[in-house]
């Protein structure tokens, strides 16, 4: 396991002590948690925001579930 130091200033310490507090656990899972649940919205945001570009753009290609069943080699059948 990996650790990352990160500096703050005293203030910024204290917001994150209360902020672990209020989360019931420690500030390293707080800045954990926080930042990959940024990461996470705003790799949703530019999903969604090439899919309306895609979609004003007129390149916007939809398959049915079946094509994608067939896509990757899966017989409903079986299922």
């Amino acid at each position: 396991m990996s650790i990352i130091s990160l500096r703050v200033s005293d203030e910024e310490k204290a917001v994150l002590e209360d902020a672990a507090r209020v989360y019931n656990c420690n500030m390293s899972a707080l800045i954990k948690r926080l930042t990959f649940e940024k990461l996470e919205d705003e790799y949703d945001m530019k999903v969604s925001e090439d899919y309306l570009a895609q979609k004003k753009s007129g390149t916007l290609r939809l398959s049915s579930f079946d094509d994608l069943m067939k896509e990757c080699g899966i017989n409903k059948e079986t299922l």
